[in-house]
């Protein structure tokens, strides 16, 4: 990480299955990962195990931990159809940037879905600068464009 700070400002440091990771061990090693140079802290739930109480509070952990000094982001699968529940419990738990990809289209079950998490912050009142109007034409299939 120290290494790639001299190319960029934002380094991510992304722990593997954090979500089935001892939080103590967790915490630790992304403190250790802030020290190094990361910027930003994704704890993936890379096998779509977690579900959204138990997935929150491991955010929430790591989030109070840090403080200011890293942004938290979640990476999350929906091997058990919870990848988007899952990313929304983490953003109300304190996560800055989820990881997410366009009709939810992944390996294996997929991940969270881009355009169902931007529409349930905007139906739910979510003041971010998320633009929609793109969403339908990334989202169509290619013949159709």
């Amino acid at each position: 990480m120290t290494l790639a700070r001299t190319y960029c400002d934002d380094v991510e440091f992304s722990a593997e299955d954090a979500a089935r990771t001892d939080p103590d061990y967790l915490e630790h090693v992304s403190k250790a990962a802030v020290a190094a140079g990361a910027r930003t802290i994704n704890l993936p739930d890379t096998v779509g195990y977690s579900i959204p109480s138990e997935y929150a509070a491991l955010i929430g952990r790591v989030v109070k931990a840090l403080g200011d000094t890293a942004i938290v982001s979640v990476h999350c699968h929906d091997d058990l159809g919870l990848a988007v529940a899952n990313s929304l419990a983490a953003i109300e738990a304190g996560a800055r940037q989820i990881e997410c990809t366009i009709n939810g289209i992944g390996e294996r079950a997929g991940n969270c879905s881009l355009e169902e998490i931007v529409m349930i912050l905007k139906t739910r009142g979510d003041t971010s600068r998320i633009t929609r109007t793109s969403i339908r034409n990334i989202s169509s299939p290619p013949a159709r464009r």
